[in-house]
């Protein structure tokens, strides 16, 4: 971090939205106005400056999150000169739902979001998801609602969206302002004032006008409800606005950002990227509202040997710790990119990585934009940076000081599935196939491969059929692979339908010496576990600790299911008894006791075969909708809700993924090309028998 830069100046943003809401034109802004970049990069023409890999290119859209860092003058700052800017990293992630893991772990590291939201579309099905994301990790959100030059948009409809859909507290600081409809500007309902653009095609310079005659009385009330919103969760604020003091813009800025930082508020902002209207004043809210990393949070873990929580500041004097959360796969050797949450890290330097056990060198540190590097040779607490030397370091990951260590949380990725075959054209073609498979899983967290243990085949798996398709173009181009590839197939889970107790002995002897463990075991469904999740009911002076862990790892990964092999889930396995041998017994014996009750488990109980099932919403004209509808239903799928947008119509439906292959190319047949969808996945449920017998 340059010198001149605060830690206090500093905000680690990201943006987030659903696909084609614009969230990566609002980025190509960002870096325009802020003078990161000298032209204004195109999504459509492929020159955007954030989507740099070839297949973001070709398709137009984000593939993989893409970091940045620019410099702005906040005028929010009197004193302000030019050693006084805001430094702002940017992580602009995808909005398609096949890459949602990229999403996930920028969430994870990063201290604000900017949500960008189509004026036309509102909150859509992938809006919710990053909401979500973002909620999880409680980080403050500023909106963005975009697209207000298209006919249709509507702010008041958008911000019921956020409130019902979302479940938020936005708050309008915008009104947009049409002239002969079209959109020319915002009003400032802070400052009373109107920022017009219309004179500035690259939107680089607006005229600040006062607030046209007929907009006062309405600009008047909506500003009266930014300072009754802000009293109602800032307690400072509620004191001068029941005293009936005179509140300054600077008053209501600041209890804005208390209210945003604690996620009480969300500040909504007006404007239309692709016409280059509305983003200074969104760079000014970020600077204003959104927390710095000595706002955001102190972060908390773990000591990997006594398990005692350990918390760590943003602050130099701290030991060193970060958290590593993408591994870009490079020719000459990965790239880790890195949030440090405390101390400073050294290129040249040492570290130790407690998941691992191991030390790592980090050769080279890097400053990010895009695919281009800045060489630093130190980046302190806050910052997000890239280095290069690790060598068995994963994503999630947390390195440390050697002599401080701690583990921080990892990220949670959700399971794939959609699976396919892929096999190497030549038998000189399978060496580069497993070292390329082998660095795509490294990269990507929601991407598998492994050999299926029925057919011997190798199979990959990933989050959809467009991330498979990425997967298999970047294998023929980067990796230079030439392999065939079979149809995408659903990757299907088991489970149990009721609840059974079982007993289990392991009782043998190994080279002369016994190995015993008896156990009483309860499996029984649970929803919200998402593998086989084990709690323990045993007394500790009945069964040793290290006899309990032992039991638990037979539950560790992915445990197979016995009718089609496929991966176990919903299932909790609760330890009700344990009975030891004075001399006998041994983490072994436990272990495999434990999965000798499981396997048995299995076999008494009523074992179901589930599908995943995604949410699909798709957006037609009101023409079709019929047709549509009737095309939904023969997927299996149930319609839950119909909304109507001006001639268009919102479907919003539940439907098996087995069902939706090429549902992308019957729904532009059926709409003439005027339909558009999205699908995420939100649960698995039990494959119906008839289906059953149609799919084995």
């Amino acid at each position: 971090m340059p010198k001149s830069i605060e830690l206090k100046k500093l905000r680690n943003i990201g943006v987030a939205a659903h696909i084609d809401a614009g969230k990566t034109t609002v980025t190509e802004r960002i870096l325009y106005y802020t003078g990161r970049t000298h032209r204004l990069g195109s999504v459509d023409d492929g020159t955007a400056a954030m989507d740099w890999k070839p297949q973001e290119q070709e398709r137009g859209i984000t593939i993989v999150s893409a970091a940045t860092s620019c410099f702005w003058q906040n005028p929010s700052d009197r004193d302000a000169s030019k050693n006084d800017k805001h430094q702002i990293n940017i992580i602009d992630t995808p909005g398609h739902v096949d890459f949602t893991a990229e999403v996930e772990r920028c969430m994870r590291v990063l201290d604000g979001v900017v949500v960008v939201l189509c004026g036309v579309g509102g909150v859509e099905a992938q809006s919710e998801t990053v909401w979500h994301q973002a909620e999880r990790y409680k980080i403050p959100r500023v909106c963005f609602i975009n697209k207000l030059d298209r006919p249709g948009s509507d702010v008041q409809r958008v911000l019921e969206d956020i409130s019902q859909r979302l479940v938020a507290n936005p708050v309008l600081l915008q009104l947009p302002v049409y002239e002969d409809e079209e959109f020319v500007g915002v009003i400032d309902l802070l400052n009373s004032n109107f920022l017009y653009y219309a004179e500035d095609k690259l939107g680089a310079r607006y005229e600040v006008k006062p607030v046209p005659e007929d907009r006062t009385a309405e600009a008047e009330q909506w500003r009266q409800q930014i300072i009754e919103k802000t009293a109602e969760e800032v307690g400072w604020m509620a004191d001068k606005y029941l005293a009936d003091e005179d509140i300054a813009v600077s008053d209501i800025k600041n209890a804005l950002r208390e209210a945003c930082i604690t996620n009480a508020l969300q500040p909504v902002l007006c404007g239309a990227a692709l016409r280059n209207r509305g983003i200074q004043p969104l760079i000014d809210a970020v600077c204003d509202y959104l927390p710095s990393p000595l706002e955001a949070y102190s972060i908390t873990g773990n000591h990997p040997e006594t398990g005692r929580e350990v918390e760590r500041h943003a602050e130099a004097h701290d030991p060193f710790s970060a958290m590593l959360f993408k591994v870009q796969s490079e020719k000459h050797g990965d790239l880790f990119y890195l949030r440090i949450y405390s101390g400073k890290l050294r290129a040249r330097s040492r570290v130790y990585n407690p998941n691992q056990d191991k030390m790592e060198h980090v050769q080279q540190l890097y400053r990010m934009h895009a695919d281009q590097r800045e060489k630093i040779t130190e980046a302190g607490a806050g910052e997000i940076v890239a280095a290069i030397g690790l060598k068995v370091s994963v994503t999630g990951d947390t390195l440390s000081d050697k002599k401080h260590p701690v583990v921080f949380e990892r990220m949670d990725f959700p399971n794939t599935v959609v699976s396919m075959a892929i096999e190497p054209k030549t038998q000189a073609e399978k060496g580069r196939l497993d070292e390329a498979l082998e660095k795509l899983g490294r990269e990507d967290p929601t991407f598998n491969a492994g050999i299926d243990k029925q057919t011997g085949q190798l199979i990959i798996s990933g989050m959809g059929e467009l991330h498979l398709e990425i997967i298999r173009d970047r294998l023929l181009r980067e990796f230079n692979v030439d392999a065939n590839v079979g149809e995408p197939r659903v990757s299907y889970r088991e489970s149990i339908r009721l609840p059974i107790t079982v007993d289990a002995v392991f009782n043998r002897e190994t080279d002369g010496r016994g190995q015993y463990a008896s156990v009483k075991m309860r499996f029984e469904p649970d929803k919200e576990s998402p593998h086989v999740t084990f709690v323990n009911e045993v007394d500790p002076d009945d069964c040793p600790s290290h006899f309990v862990r032992a039991v638990e790892r037979a539950f560790r990964g992915a445990v197979s299911g016995p009718i089609f092999g496929y991966p176990l889930i919903y299932i909790r396995a609760t330890l009700l008894e344990a009975e030891i041998h004075p001399t006998d017994s041994t983490e072994v014996a436990f272990e495999a006791a434990a999965g000798q009750a499981l396997r048995k488990a299995l076999e008494d109980a009523d074992v179901m075969l589930l599908e995943p099932y995604m949410r699909v919403e798709v957006v037609v004209p009101e023409t079709n909708m019929g047709d549509v509808i009737s095309y939904v239903s023969t997927c299996r799928g149930d319609v839950k809700d119909v909304e109507s947008r001006e001639n268009l119509r919102v479907i919003r439906a539940q439907a098996p993924l087995s069902a939706l292959f090429g549902f992308a190319s019957n729904l532009r047949s059926l709409t003439q090309g005027r339909g558009v969808y999205s699908m995420e996945p939100f649960d698995y449920k039990q494959v119906p028998k008839d289906v059953l017998d149609s799919i084995f």
